[in-house]
């Protein structure tokens, strides 16, 4: 099992919650290596993706340091799968629909033991003949019924959650602008590091996380809007 999630999410709460200091380098990769029982390529990879994210930045000889806290602004909504099945062009391919174990980073997020059941729903969102969104979400298997049973490329999963009896209270999310890697870049056919929004977000039942879902999102192919009182 990597290890190098579980790096990435302790060393992004660290960076979020101001435990290291503006101006000064974080730990080294040997250190890093040291302090959590790794080889020294899995530290450097859990910070590679840091760097991805916008979380660090490197200096040549003088180390990896934080990029300061994100200016957080507003209340943004996005418009819901409904709306958009409704377009006759638009469409939605299931990638992939499975039960899985949770990694460290999921097992994190979604509050569970590492290796518990949790699904795995990966989802591509068309129009015409244009690659737009990538979904990838990850379900508490605890909290919900047999989502894997109901037709994924025509509905709703938070519909489809409501409708099974899961009550949902509250979701977080959190956007920002990010570089396409491989992975991200060949679903949506464009070059590798090619700009794009990343929408993470997570959906309780009560005080219980039952769904967390990444969303990579075309930049030249979408813009977020929305309208409220001052």
């Amino acid at each position: 099992m990597a290890k190098y999630p579980l790096i990435k999410s302790t060393l992004k709460d660290r960076l979020l919650g101001g435990h290291y200091q503006e101006g000064l380098p974080l730990p080294s990769e040997p250190q890093l290596a040291r302090e959590f029982e790794v080889s020294r390529m899995t530290a450097r990879r859990a910070i590679d993706e840091l760097e991805r994210e916008g979380y660090v930045y490197r200096v040549q000889g003088a180390g990896t340091f934080p990029t300061g806290k994100r200016f957080r602004q507003g209340v943004f909504r996005v418009r819901p799968f409904k709306e958009w099945a409704r377009h006759p062009e638009h469409r939605t391919n299931v990638l992939h629909a499975m039960q899985i174990q949770a990694t460290p980073e999921i097992a994190i997020v979604l509050q569970v033991q590492l290796h518990d059941p949790v699904v795995f729903i990966h989802r591509l969102r068309t129009a015409g003949d244009e690659a737009l969104v990538i979904e990838k979400r990850y379900l508490n298997v605890a909290l919900i019924g047999d989502v894997l049973s109901q037709n994924l490329g025509a509905e709703s999963i938070h519909e489809v959650m409501v409708a099974m009896g899961v009550p949902l209270t509250r979701v977080e999310q959190a956007l920002e602008a990010v570089n396409l890697r491989q992975e991200e870049a060949d679903l949506l056919k464009v070059p590798v590091g090619t700009a794009a929004f990343l929408l993470r977000r997570t959906t309780y039942s009560g005080i219980k996380r039952v769904s967390y879902v990444n969303y990579w999102v075309r930049g030249d192919r979408y813009a977020f809007q929305d309208s409220f009182e001052p």
